[in-house]
């Protein structure tokens, strides 16, 4: 009778121990074969062929995954919600996605408004946002600890932009004038040219305009007068045509550079001969051109685009999402088998200057949740927007 309470025990102790050490680990939305990763976007308001964009460039690089095995043998469950680009939605598919879905993470939303108004439900069940579709430089700092933003943020672009024009172009001693949306974006692109400004002993002319401008004759007209020569915009697609075409009007050469937000092939069409007229057109890149360069990763996208009759060449945003989840996959590769959202959040914080192939590169750590640190100036030539140089990193420290 002894014999047999020992070998129940033993039996017992035994079962739990396969329990705690098969199952006691296992996250939610993580099992045997499949991590549920879940992404909302706009797929039916203003901008949903960004929406559209990224989520089939994320769609395409989980696909590729999937085919070769997945990770550590589990499939990518990519499971999209529609936001219509409003915060409101934008939390209910989060929550949705949460507690109906039981997904993993959320990966590539839209809009830093959209991450705010989540990321305290997020916070309070411990669940990572991943790799948002923004440059605002409040996604990343300060830092929160589940949230990480990949891409270099304003502040970051503006101060690179004054950097290239004294340090590679040579200009010591530039006019600049800084035209900016007035909101969050286009400020923190300002607080970049300041502190880049400010770092050079140079004072820049602010000339903000509002959201939905068309009429840019004054801040035009107050930069020939005071003979500005470098004008550093945060625009969007077709406020720099409108500009340009305005100093054309007047007979009025300046140089221009843009952030990341105006580098698309819309700008440069809608710009036409204004461009031309310009004494240079800029922008603060932060991919690789997948045009003319051969990374392994662009020869990568591109195959893959033909294999899986999906995306295409001339849309930045497959592109863009395609980065953004090859950099996700090597987050939950480094995490490990035995995955959980905490053994994410510290394997991402072992990226050093990690490239992807086609981003720039990232750093996270502890204290660092703001990964970009470089861009890679581009320039208008023969119709193109066209990669001048490697990755520049800022030498001035941010205040």
């Amino acid at each position: 009778m002894g014999n047999t309470k020992v070998w129940k025990s033993v039996v017992m102790a035994l079962a739990l121990l396969f329990v705690f050490t098969t199952v006691g680990w296992a996250e939610v939305g993580v099992s045997k074969k499949e991590i549920k990763i879940g992404g909302i976007v706009d797929l039916s308001g203003p901008i949903a062929f960004m929406g559209k964009g990224v989520s089939d460039g994320a769609k395409l690089y989980f696909k590729y995954i999937n085919d070769k095995g997945g990770i550590y043998g589990r499939k990518i469950t990519y499971i999209l919600e529609d936001d219509g680009y409003q915060s409101p939605r934008s939390v209910q598919a989060c929550k949705k996605l949460v507690t109906k879905d039981k997904v993993f993470c959320i990966f590539m939303v839209l809009g830093s408004a959209q991450c705010n108004a989540m990321y305290p439900f997020l916070e309070s069940r411990g669940i990572p946002l991943l790799l948002p579709g923004t440059q605002n430089r409040d996604m990343g700092v300060p830092p929160r600890k589940y949230l990480f933003l990949a891409d270099p943020h304003y502040t970051t672009q503006g101060k690179l932009a004054v950097e290239y024009i004294v340090e590679d172009m040579g200009i010591k001693d530039p006019k600049i004038a800084c035209i900016y949306q007035d909101d969050t974006p286009g400020h923190d692109w300002r607080r970049g040219v300041r502190i880049g400004c400010k770092h050079y002993g140079l004072k820049p002319l602010e000339l903000p305009y509002k959201r939905g401008s068309v009429d840019f004759s004054s801040q035009v007209a107050k930069c020939k007068d005071a003979g500005i020569t470098h004008i550093l915009m945060w625009t969007l697609v077709r406020e720099p045509a409108i500009i340009m075409k305005e100093a054309q009007r007047l007979q009025y050469k300046a140089t221009y550079t843009t952030s990341t937000a105006s580098m698309v092939k819309k700008v440069i069409d809608l710009g036409g001969d204004a461009i031309d007229y310009t004494n240079g057109f800029y922008c603060t890149g932060m991919v690789y051109d997948a045009y003319t360069e051969t990374t392994p990763r662009i020869i990568e996208f591109k195959e893959n685009m033909a294999k899986y009759k999906m995306c295409d060449i001339d849309n930045f945003y497959n592109l863009y999402g395609y980065q953004a989840a090859v950099t996700l996959v090597e987050g939950l590769k480094r995490a490990g088998k035995k995955l959980t959202r905490e053994g994410l959040i510290k394997a991402l914080e072992t990226f050093r200057n990690f490239d992807n192939g086609i981003l720039s590169p990232i750093t996270w750590g502890p204290n660092r949740r703001a990964g970009g640190s470089a861009v890679r100036m581009y320039k208008v030539k023969n119709g193109r927007w066209t990669p001048i140089g490697d990755w520049r990193f800022s030498k001035i420290k941010e205040e």
